[in-house]
Formats: structure tokens, sequence, C-alpha cells
């Protein structure tokens, strides 16, 4: 696994003053002591990931780093966390790649797919690694909710998938010793604890999906003859306005969103055209209507939002 470096030790030393009062220590070396092989591995998380249910391929970007002083390969693997208590659900079909393009943006046929229990490369010192674990939403995933996932790294000796191996007992200055230097990782004591070889992250996907409530309410708004609301009553030739409430009450906002209304065409002719919009109707606002449907373009109605529009039919 290469050369040594040695630390000299002393044999004899010769102390001086000079002019300016500062103490100078001349050293005379002699032998030589081996450097042990420091196993240390940082891996960090980039951020987190927002998803909404039944997204695929969502990613947690991570860097795996060699902090040690020699070259290692590394084992790989996922580590989801307790529902209830780290999270509220998991994620389906979680995989590892290897971020060869765009760093933190998954790429179908560029980003290279981990296999669990190979070394993922060697790693010289101080280099590193862009890995992304990427995994599906499942449809059940409500708003708000999490999942977190850790991305657990193993020090291997260079070129193979064998863990290093911590040298025990008492130091000998003749041979190159093994010493683990690395923090305790995300995972938890037992699973990645300090001084074990191995290190770990942790990122979370959150769900922010849009949750909207529709509501319809009807009301004569003109007889006909002159009589409007609230006194005007539901005779042949009377203006029935609909009001449409659209509340969304997710995390998300609620894009692209289009109300159809199969309307009663034996009881009612609809007003075309007649359809107006709150503020809170985002976008690209529209109606159609092909009897007996009116379909509305409604837009965007963004997180904690209403939007409010009206339209109008006369009784046949």
């Amino acid at each position: 696994n290469g050369g040594a470096t040695v630390i000299p030790n002393a044999s004899a030393r010769r102390t001086t003053v000079t002019d300016d009062g500062q103490i100078h220590l001349a050293v005379n070396l002699e032998g030589g002591h081996l450097i042990a092989r420091k196993v240390d591995l940082t891996v960090v998380s980039n951020g987190g990931a927002t998803v909404i249910p039944n997204s695929n391929d969502q990613v947690l970007p991570f860097t795996l780093t060699n902090t040690g002083n020699d070259t290692h390969g590394y084992l790989l693997s996922t580590i989801a966390g307790l529902d209830a208590t780290d999270d509220d659900f998991d994620m389906n079909s979680v995989r590892i790649f290897i971020d060869i393009g765009i760093v933190g943006t998954y790429e179908p046929g560029t980003d290279t797919l981990y296999s669990a229990g190979t070394n993922v490369g060697d790693l010289a010192v101080d280099a590193s690694i862009n890995l992304l674990v990427v995994a599906n939403t499942p449809g059940t995933a409500a708003d708000t909710e999490t999942s977190l996932y850790h991305l657990l790294a193993q020090a291997t000796d260079a070129g193979t998938t064998t863990p290093v191996t911590e040298t025990a007992g008492a130091d000998d200055p003749t041979v190159v010793d093994t010493a683990f230097a690395e923090a305790a990782g995300s995972a938890g004591a037992g699973t990645d604890d300090a001084q074990d070889g191995k290190h770990s992250d942790s990122g979370t996907y959150t769900v922010q999906s849009a949750s909207v409530l529709v509501t319809k309410a009807s009301e004569v708004t003109d007889d006909g003859f002159g009589t409007t609301a609230p006194n005007a009553k539901a005779i042949p030739g009377a203006t029935v306005t609909y009001t449409v409430s659209i509340v969304n009450s997710g995390a998300a906002a609620a894009t692209a969103l289009v109300l159809t209304d199969d309307l009663q065409v034996a009881d009612v002719t609809y007003n075309d055209p007649s359809v107006t919009f709150s503020a809170n109707c985002n976008g690209a606002t529209s109606e159609s209507f092909a009897s007996p449907t009116l379909t509305i373009n409604v837009g965007t109605v963004t997180s904690g939002s209403t939007c409010t529009l009206t339209y109008q039919v006369t009784i046949n």
C-alpha cells in the first residue's frame, strides 16, 4: 500500500539563545518511527428533496471524501430512518448512483448505478466522489410527511472490497499500524460509531403536495323582472349564478387546474361566456362550453390561497 513516512527520534539536543531573546532547540536525529495509516472518511449530505406522491427518481445528493492519509476504497449502503421516530414513511426502489454528470442531478444513462458489496472506487488522500440516493415516492405519502435516509460508507483496502482492519494492541514502531480516526456519523450508535472505519450522513425527502377542496354554491341573482338576490325566485327566465371556491390547503401550489361542470341543459341554458376569476386564480385562465360540459382552465392556486370563480345559467 505504498511507502512509509518516518518521524525521527531525538538522540541529542543543543539549546541556544539568540539576540532576540528567543530560545531555539537544535536536535540531532537518529532512528525512525513508521507513521500509522490513518483511516478517516467523511460523508456529507448536500441537502434534502421536496417530493410529491407517485414521483419517481427523487434525489438526495451526498459527497464522500477521503480525509485520511492513504488511498482507500469504499463500500456503500443506505439505511432508512425509523418510522414514527425519524420519519413517517419509506421510499420505494432506493438506489445509489455515482454522480457523473451535473452535480446533484440524476441523469439516467449518465450516472452509474452502484452495486451493493462492490468498491465504489479508490480515493486518494483528500479526494472526493459525488453520490446520489435515488428513490420513488409512494402514492400513499401525505403532505408534510418525511422520509429520512442515511448514506453509509465503509473504508476498504485499496482496490478491494475488504474492509480495513484497525491494528490491535500496542504501537509497533517498526510496522505501519492502522488507526481509525473518523467521527461518529448520523446512523447512530451501533451502526456508525466513532473510529469504526465508517461514516454516514442523512438527507430527508419531504412531501409537499397540493390539497384541493372544491365547493359549489348557487343563487338566483335576477328573476328577469327586476327582482334581484336575495329576493329573486327560480322562475323560467331567471338567472342563476354559480360560485365555485377552490381552496388549496397543501404545502405546494396546485398547478394546471381544470374544472368541469356538466350542466343540466334540459333545465338551464349556459350564459356563454360568463366565467369570472378572482385574483388568486393565477396563470392562463379560460373557459369553453361544449354542451352539456363547461370546461374552465383555472390555472394555479398557490399554497394557502383560495381561488373563486363564478358563472351563470338561465332557467329554461
